[in-house]
């Protein structure tokens, strides 16, 4: 039986977020506070439902908590909401209590009664075990694939492949895009090539005292498949970058575009289903995830 409750809280009121803030620094063992306003920032996505905290309170004291950023979908024609799982922390003195199981329990079941679709994210190293062996997520591998600024580039690492739009299940990458841009507005940025556009961050990265500019691509929207070697062109032309990184699920349909992809290191795409019709693809990359 549990000794502490769970309920819903407002990260908009300055005591629940500073609270919440302090444990994370102590989950996490930081140093520093993540600065005021930081979680409501990374939470808020303008999708068509709110985000939400759900926290674990013991003696009246916030001992856990569980994030959930809204993002709307869309699949055969219809609009869906879905929410991603993160800031999850547990206070170093109560682990143990499955604090962690039972705020995604409950939210598994807060959002099947509102008719959310899935539950989604990708999980830490602590809660991604968790997540797959004790609260009956599926989890999808997340592929990797660096695209050098050299003249052949196309012929090494694009292909002529066809998107299948039919079988996926779309993030809505403009909602995603805005959403990041204001969480980050020095570091993302937009390229255009005619009606297809990407976003990603630019990042200067320090080696033997130089300083390489990269591009991680966040997410990408095509209205041709030929446009994505034009968009690559113009992010190394504008930017000067050393490489553009792609980091994608591995059902993404966007996947037949670019060749010999690579496992990568970080934990693959967790999906738990709420109320969503079955899908075959999901088209979702590295930008929709909070850590990024």
């Amino acid at each position: 039986m549990m000794n502490y409750t769970i309920e819903s809280v407002d990260i908009h009121d300055p005591a629940i977020e500073l609270e919440l803030r302090k444990l994370i620094r102590l989950a996490f063992k930081s140093e520093d506070l993540l600065p005021p306003g930081h979680l409501i920032k990374n939470t808020d996505s303008n999708a068509s439902k709110p985000g939400f905290f759900l926290v674990a309170k013991e003696n009246n004291m916030i001992i856990g908590c569980n994030g959930f950023i809204a993002n709307d979908f869309y699949y055969m024609g219809k609009q869906y909401i879905a929410y991603q799982s993160c800031w999850t922390a547990t206070h170093p003195d109560h682990q143990g209590k499955k604090v962690f199981i039972n705020l995604i329990n409950e939210a598994k079941r807060i959002l099947k009664e509102n008719g959310a679709a899935f539950i989604y994210g990708t999980g830490n190293d602590l809660s991604h075990p968790i997540l797959i062996k004790k609260l009956d997520f599926s989890e999808t591998p997340s592929m990797v694939k660096r695209i050098f600024n050299v003249p052949f580039f196309k012929s090494l690492y694009l292909t002529n492949g066809n998107i299948e739009n039919n079988t996926s299940c779309k993030i809505d990458e403009l909602q995603v895009k805005k959403h990041k841009a204001l969480q980050s507005p020095d570091e993302v940025k937009i390229v255009r090539y005619q009606n297809s556009w990407a976003w990603g961050k630019l990042i200067i990265k320090m080696k033997f005292g130089l300083k390489l500019p990269v591009f991680y691509l966040g997410g990408i929207q095509l209205e041709k498949e030929t446009d994505l070697a034009s968009i690559f062109s113009e992010i190394f032309k504008t930017y000067k970058v050393i490489f553009i990184q792609v980091l994608s699920c591995k059902t993404n349909t966007f996947n037949v575009l670019i060749k010999k992809w690579k496992p990568s290191r970080l934990n693959g795409f967790i999906f738990y289903n709420l109320n969503m019709p079955p899908f075959k693809n999901f088209d979702i990359m590295i930008g929709a995830i909070d850590v990024f």
